[in-house]
């Protein structure tokens, strides 16, 4: 008997003593199997489906779920250019948009370079304490823009940041594309430059792992693919990058450059991109990379409802804007409409010539469309003054050769001649436009409200919308006085 008892009390001492040794152990591994990373990039303050893709309310709907089911292995990242674009962001200059990425659950976002077209700081104040504007839950990266002829990284923004997730520390480096200082209103980014993010994003990584412990190194760009990503792919050891989240190129891609996954998830909110890192023991195993769309997913089918709010709250303000004026008789594709601004600038500042940037008009029309003042912001989302100035033929006519629409002439290239254009083309140090002109008048409207103006003539002249319409701007002081600018407040 008393072999038996001290048999069972034995075996119950082995069974608890093993036990007790299994707890920490699993403490000490308390990971989870995958770690997965959403993305977009590029939204352009596409808040709803009538902006091109599916919105983000149903977008959000879908993200804020994966959050919820898995918020210790989970990250929301977006790739830049996420506010302007849009009537309804621009207007508020991206504050709902700012709020809906909070709402949605994002972590980190990195600059594009249309965060600078209404100037950087009207951006940075939502992520710079300043009492007066909403403040961002999430950060604001870019480690390679400096102010020119420093290292200081302007305010608001960060080099990198840090999360835990999935029992590991994730190190995320910023970084705007390489010489993407052109792409920007001149003025806007004169204080700036952007230095080449490669060696940056390897000295970061190295010093994310050498100094602040993180097991693994993102690289969340507002940059093509291309080049960047072949550079990157040749980091070793502690400066490896994990995977590249690109942007700006709009494109829906994938790579894989050896183990390492890069991703671009088109723009306007058309996909989510994601990658999903299967672990071991602290270690990735498998990294998988693809771009969801609405048919994806039955979340995508429903929009949530704090989102939806956040958009109709800041929507009734401006709803008005939203009102068809008139209706599209015929398709109206990007190059007509680019021809079009061109020729109404030319025409209402009676000069000799107009030009204006292809990629300065932004959407199409189809035929039957209703047209409203949203509309025209669609297409024309950038808010640039007109110019004019006296420019030498031979300047003219590389502007007419390139990529640029004109209310062309005959040009001689000996002559000058008065043109009209939008402030991007005439501050942009790719042509010598503004070095070589005289007689400079910074106008008090821009091209947007010539087009306003147009919009509500054709809907009155001829009940429809057409580019090919003779353009009679003999009522011009009816509609428009420059010295008292249109208000569509």
């Amino acid at each position: 008997m008393r072999n038996l008892l001290f048999v069972t009390t034995l075996f119950l001492t082995v069974f608890l003593l093993i036990g007790c040794e299994d707890t920490p152990a699993e403490e000490e591994h308390d990971t989870h199997d995958t770690l997965d990373i959403y993305y977009m990039n590029d939204l352009h303050g596409a808040l709803t489906p009538d902006e091109g893709g599916m919105g983000m309310a149903r977008a959000g709907n879908f993200l804020i779920d994966e959050k919820e089911q898995n918020p210790d292995s989970t990250l929301i990242l977006a790739g830049g250019d996420m506010l302007q674009g849009t009537l309804i962001s621009n207007h508020f200059y991206g504050e709902n948009t700012t709020k809906i990425m909070d709402k949605v659950g994002f972590d980190a976002a990195a600059v594009g370079n249309h965060e600078f077209d209404w100037g950087l700081e009207k951006v940075t104040r939502y992520y710079t304490d300043n009492a007066d504007a909403y403040q961002a839950e999430h950060d604001f990266l870019a480690a390679n823009i400096v102010y020119e002829g420093t290292d200081t990284i302007p305010e608001g923004i960060e080099p990198y940041a840090m999360y835990e997730r999935s029992g590991l520390n994730i190190g995320i480096i910023g970084a705007i594309g390489y010489g993407l200082e052109s792409s920007i209103l001149a003025p806007m980014v004169e204080d700036c430059e952007f230095k080449d993010p490669v060696p940056i994003a390897e000295e970061k990584a190295e010093y994310l792992r050498s100094e602040k412990g993180a097991d693994i190194v993102l690289l969340l760009t507002h940059a093509g693919p291309d080049d960047l990503n072949t550079r990157v792919s040749f980091f070793e050891e502690e400066a490896r990058i994990d995977a590249i989240f690109n942007g700006h190129t709009h494109q829906e891609r994938i790579d894989y450059l050896g183990d390492m996954p890069a991703i671009e998830s088109g723009s306007n909110a058309e996909l989510i991109g994601h990658v999903q890192f299967t672990l071991e023991d602290g270690e990735i195993q498998n990294a998988v990379a693809n771009n969801l769309d609405e048919n994806d997913d039955s979340r995508f089918d429903t929009p949530h409802p704090d989102v939806t709010a956040i958009i109709d709250d800041y929507r009734q303000e401006i709803d008005h804007l939203f009102d068809p004026v008139t209706q599209a008789d015929g398709n109206q594709e990007r190059w007509h409409l680019a021809d079009w601004m061109a020729r109404i600038m030319k025409k209402s500042t009676d000069a000799d010539v107009g030009i204006h940037n292809y990629g300065g008009t932004r959407d199409n029309i189809s035929d039957g469309d209703d047209l409203s003042i949203a509309k025209l912001y669609d297409i024309f989302p950038f808010d640039n003054p007109v110019v004019t100035s006296e420019a030498p033929g031979h300047i003219i006519q590389d502007l007419m050769d390139s990529n640029n629409y004109a209310a062309k002439v005959d040009i001689d290239p000996d002559e000058t001649y008065k043109i009209a254009t939008n402030n991007y083309i005439f501050h942009n140090e790719r042509n010598s436009l503004e070095a070589l002109s005289e007689n400079i008048i910074h106008k008090e409207f821009e091209m947007f409200e010539l087009a306003v103006g147009i919009l509500d003539w054709k809907a009155d002249t001829y009940g429809r919308f057409d580019t090919t319409d003779a353009i009679d701007l003999g009522y011009y002081d009816t509609w428009f006085d420059p010295e008292d600018p249109l208000e569509i407040e």
